[in-house]
């Protein structure tokens, strides 16, 4: 497990809770979502490193138990088999499903998806920048890139290369229907 890696995801959300005294931030950091969520798949991404792989299968059983339980507590899923940068923030729990790579400093809110288009249309998942922030509900899929430093707005779907530095934001526009005659 990369430490450095996990040292830099708490320290993400203790900047969030340094609000409070050091030790009270301390713990909220530690039993914050998002940060457990976290941990369980730098935990998991270990597992896959350990040498000779007959040893690893009691830690990847141990895994298996704790991502389980993640996903039904929290509502969060990780796949091991993506890279995810030191520094990933999910803001809150609960529908956020990430299956593309992401770079450093990523900010994940909830019920965002990341991953591939399905129906066989897409070959791989999205790669994401560093420093980037994914807005609720947010929807990113297919082998696109998301550049450096880009925003995507709540309730987006991206299905594009977005250039690094640019802003996404998009609503669905409102369909006004006429009234019934009869």
């Amino acid at each position: 497990m990369s430490m450095s890696h996990l040292r830099a995801d708490f320290r993400r959300y203790y900047v969030v809770n340094s609000g409070s005294s050091k030790p009270v931030a301390v713990v909220r950091s530690l039993l914050e979502y998002g940060f457990l969520a976290t941990a369980v798949y730098r935990y998991g991404r270990w597992t896959r490193t350990i040498q000779p792989k007959l040893l690893s299968y009691p830690f990847k059983l141990v895994y298996a138990v704790l991502n389980t339980l993640v996903e039904m507590l929290f509502g969060i899923y990780i796949s091991t088999n993506i890279e995810i940068g030191p520094g990933l923030y999910i803001g809150h729990f609960g529908g956020i499903f990430l299956a593309g790579d992401l770079g450093a400093n990523c900010s994940v809110g909830q019920g965002v998806t990341i991953g591939f288009k399905g129906g066989g249309k897409s070959t791989r998942s999205p790669r994401v920048g560093n420093n980037v922030y994914i807005g609720t509900s947010a929807v990113v899929i297919g082998d696109i890139t998301v550049g450096d430093g880009a925003v995507i707005g709540a309730n987006t779907t991206v299905v594009k290369d977005v250039p690094p530095g640019y802003t996404v934001v998009s609503a669905a526009p409102r369909m006004i229907a006429p009234r019934d005659q009869a």
